[in-house]
């Protein structure tokens, strides 16, 4: 290769660089502004708009927020138990079946194929399934009621078969020629193979039960067992109807100046998806692999 060309792959490579810098810093200057709108004071941030950087220091929303350490501190405990518990039982069932429908030797393959994939044509409705939840499972009130519904998800199985179809069927007979069963081939060859695919669908399902809240809005009545979104949510509520009621009575605009509305958004967003943020280095080695493996093919 000659010295021309080098010194042009350089600078391509340079350029790809930049614009992947840029990009990234297009991406976190969003979270930026939220953070510091956050800390910044109700008053100000109306009047002069959102910055990068607060202009002046205020607690005031991660006070109304944290006004009662124990409930927001039990809010993360059962947010944290279904988040583990549901990603947990969601990773185990859906990695059972998807190696059941791999298998070229399971006989009902085809049957529990179409059975699985068949309903994912049409939906019965949210009538229907409140009923079975709430009067036949008698979920109400009960942590389950956010971790059972939903557990399986026929994207991920499909993502998780297709991984397993890439596996050399070599391993497997090796394995039973050694006196493996399938339970043994299974929890020691097959899952300790998949961590990418495995870790993905892990992650995304982390995702979806750390931000739970439509189904505590549905079957938790009990304000001991809201998740932190849901939480967060019936907080928000209160401020507006609260704001709303001072609109309509004039003596009572004098406090409104001292009442955070969009301060009190933007560190909900910041209590509510920061631990995901945290997480998420951990899990984005085996993401982008899991996902591309897991979609070559159907």
């Amino acid at each position: 290769m000659s010295k021309h060309m080098e010194v042009k792959k350089e600078k391509t490579s340079l350029w790809i660089h930049a614009f992947f810098i840029l990009f990234a810093a297009i991406c976190i200057i969003p979270f930026i502004i939220v953070i510091s709108a956050s800390l910044s004071n109700e008053k100000d941030l109306i009047i002069n708009g959102y910055s990068v950087l607060p202009r002046t220091i205020d607690w005031t929303a991660y006070m109304y927020i944290f006004k009662n350490p124990s409930v927001i501190g039990n809010a993360y405990l059962v947010t944290l138990f279904i988040t583990v518990a549901g990603t947990f039982l969601t990773v185990l069932f859906t990695a059972m079946m998807a190696y059941a429908l791999s298998r070229p030797q399971f006989k009902l393959k085809k049957a529990m194929t179409f059975i699985i994939f068949f309903p994912t044509l049409f939906s019965g409705g949210l009538v229907p399934s409140y009923i079975i939840n709430s009067q036949y499972l008698h979920l109400t009130d009960s942590l389950w009621a956010l971790i059972l519904p939903g557990i399986t998800n026929v994207f991920y199985i499909i993502m998780v078969r297709t991984f397993f179809k890439q596996l050399p069927d070599g391993l497997f007979e090796a394995a039973k020629i050694d006196g493996a069963n399938e339970y043994r081939i299974f929890f020691r060859i097959a899952l300790s193979l998949s961590k990418p695919v495995l870790a993905t669908v892990a992650f995304l399902t982390a995702l979806g039960k750390w931000n739970e809240w439509y189904s505590a809005m549905l079957y938790i009545r009990n304000p001991d067992l809201y998740p932190l979104q849901y939480l967060l949510q019936s907080m928000m509520l209160k401020i507006q109807s609260v704001l709303k009621m001072m609109t309509t009575a004039p003596s009572m605009t004098g406090s409104m100046t001292s009442m955070p509305s969009e301060t009190l958004r933007m560190a909900m967003v910041v209590v509510a998806t920061g631990p995901m943020l945290i997480f998420f280095p951990f899990f984005q080695k085996y993401f982008t692999k899991g996902m591309t493996m897991g979609s070559i093919k159907g």
